[in-house]
C-alpha cells in the first residue's frame, strides 16, 4: 500500500514538471530568427480544351520543418527529426547509462550518479522513457511533443519539450535534464 501510494506521487510530481518543461525551455532558450517556406498548392482545371495549372509560389526567409499528422512522425522523412527523436531515446531512456547520454547532454559533466540513480528508479518502474510524437524544427531549436512511458504504456501523453542544436547534434538541455530527473526523485548537481 505504501509502496503504491510513493509510486502515485512520483506520478503525479513527473506529470507536473514535464508539462511545466515547455515553459522552462522557452524562457531559457532565445529564439532564434526564423522564416517559413510557403509552398501554394497545384491545382488543375480540366476543361474541353483547356488545363490550367498555376506555378507554386515561394517566399525564402527561413525554414521550419513540422513533422506532426494523423500518422506521427515518419522515420527517415527529416534527418533533424530522426536525431531528435533519437536524443530523446538516449537521454531519457532509465535503461542508457551515463556514457550513452553524455554526448547528447548540454553540460554533463558531474551527472554520472544521477544517470545512475534515474536507472535504478526506472527498474522499480518498469522502464522510464520518453516517446516524442511530434518534432518541430526552427533553425537550431526544436519544439517537441512526446509521452512518458513507463514499463512501455504511454502513462501521460503530449507532453511539451525541446531541444537545441549545439556542433552539429541534437541535445537536451540541462536545465530540461535535471527537471525530468527531479520529477522522477533524482537530484542533479548544480552544474
Amino acid at each position: 500500500m505504501k509502496r503504491t501510494l510513493l509510486l502515485l506521487v512520483i506520478l503525479a510530481v513527473i506529470v507536473t514538471a514535464c508539462s511545466d518543461s515547455d515553459a522552462a525551455e522557452t524562457a531559457t532558450t532565445a529564439a532564434p530568427s526564423s522564416t517559413t517556406t510557403t509552398v501554394a498548392p497545384t491545382t488543375t482545371t480540366v476543361a474541353p480544351t483547356t488545363t490550367t495549372v498555376p506555378t507554386p509560389t515561394t517566399t525564402a526567409t527561413a525554414t521550419t520543418t513540422t513533422v506532426a499528422d494523423a500518422g506521427g512522425i515518419v522515420p527517415g522523412e527529416d534527418a533533424d527529426v530522426d536525431a531528435v527523436v533519437l536524443t530523446y531515446e538516449i537521454v531519457f531512456s532509465s535503461e542508457t547509462g551515463y556514457e550513452e547520454k553524455a554526448p547528447y547532454i548540454e553540460d554533463p559533466e558531474g551527472l554520472e550518479e544521477t544517470v545512475a540513480e534515474y536507472q535504478v528508479t526506472g527498474e522499480s518502474m518498469g522502464g522510464v522513457e520518453l516517446a516524442p510524437t511530434s518534432v518541430t524544427i526552427n533553425g537550431d531549436t526544436a519544439d517537441v511533443t512526446y509521452d512518458l512511458l513507463f514499463g512501455g504504456t504511454p502513462t501521460y501523453p503530449d507532453l511539451a519539450g525541446g531541444a537545441v542544436l549545439r556542433d552539429g547534434t541534437w541535445k537536451i538541455t540541462r536545465a530540461m535534464f535535471c527537471k525530468m530527473m527531479a520529477s522522477a526523485r533524482v537530484g542533479c548537481p548544480e552544474g
